[in-house]
């Protein structure tokens, strides 16, 4: 089968096909009530994705017998000091009958080309339910690597923990930015391994002013964070939409010492109770697979929709 498919540049012509292919796609894998059901009614925001992406000539299309099977298209970003190539979810389908085949034809092309250019660093998101081609993946030699996941702030918890959460104020500055330097170590240690952005006091007061900044204290003493933005657009790379909550930037964190102490779903629940009172239906929150503390916690209070995928190819391979 894979030898009679055909890999070519994606015209406009093919779509209307490709479109169809990708919400043939959503509809199997992603109808969940916590995920926002614009993606799902929505006839525009693939098109004009795909219109784009073969304006940039950064799209390829399957074809079996001159009909469409399946697309994919991608960006180049530098991730971690160098260029890495980036397939979102809404940049790439496939008919399920043909889904094995098309999937390795496809990347088997582009990968080629990513590698040629030097790009080694390649990284798709997928559906999380999408077992079929988590596994394609995973035998290519791809890992997880980050997960998004939606709430409809429905979040109920008769847990109680010592804490009291307080919105943030200018006035706690300085608490909030050693806060986040001791979570930026934390994330930098195993098994994690990530460095993350560091911000100045100045970055700090403006999330505090902006976004809605939540503290847990202990008594006097501040034991985590919280930090919830609201989307102004709807956003085709996480699938999030217009009036969502976001626990972004610099995100969540508890002191080590304070963990499984109920603190953390005092947090979420203030940030849950903040979107309700201002009729914001959902909540997003991304967290990395190798996360093992927060990625038990999320997973019970929100459902994984996306799952990113990241594959390191050898460095040394254009030297032979």
């Amino acid at each position: 089968m894979i030898n009679r498919i055909k890999i070519s540049n994606m015209e406009l012509a093919d779509v209307n096909e490709a479109k169809d292919i990708w919400h043939n796609q959503y509809n199997r894998y992603c109808d969940k009530s916590s995920f926002p059901s614009f993606w799902k009614n929505d006839t525009k925001s693939v098109e004009r994705f795909l219109n784009w992406k073969i304006k940039n000539n950064n799209a390829i299309v399957a074809k079996l017998d001159n009909r469409v099977v399946g697309f994919l298209t991608y960006d180049v970003f530098p991730f971690n000091g160098e260029d890495s190539a980036f397939c979102p979810a809404i940049g790439h389908a496939a008919i399920e009958e043909y889904k094995e085949s098309v999937y390795l034809a496809l990347y088997k092309t582009i990968s080629q080309e990513w590698v040629n250019n030097n790009i080694f660093n390649h990284m798709w998101t997928i559906f999380f339910n999408d077992v079929k081609l988590k596994n394609i993946l995973f035998d290519l030699g791809y890992g997880s690597y980050l997960i998004d996941a939606f709430n409809d702030v429905n979040i109920h918890s008769n847990e109680k923990s010592v804490c009291e959460v307080r919105k943030a104020t200018a006035e706690n500055i300085d608490i909030l930015y050693e806060l986040v330097e001791e979570s930026n170590k934390y994330y930098a240690s195993a098994p994690l391994f990530l460095n993350r952005e560091e911000y100045s006091k100045e970055e700090i007061l403006e999330f505090i002013s902006r976004d809605n900044v939540f503290i847990a204290w202990d008594k006097e003493v501040p034991v985590g964070f919280i930090n919830l933005s609201i989307a102004d657009d709807n956003d085709v790379i996480n699938m999030t939409v217009k009036k969502c909550g976001l626990i972004d930037e610099i995100g969540v964190y508890i002191k080590s010492e304070y963990r499984n102490k109920k603190i953390g779903i005092d947090l979420l629940k203030t940030a849950n109770d903040y979107c309700r009172e201002h009729d914001i239906p959902y909540i997003h929150v991304d967290f990395e697979s190798a996360n093992l503390y927060a990625n038990k916690f999320w997973e019970k209070y929100f459902d994984p929709i996306l799952l990113s995928m990241r594959r390191p190819i050898n460095r040394d391979i254009n030297d032979v």
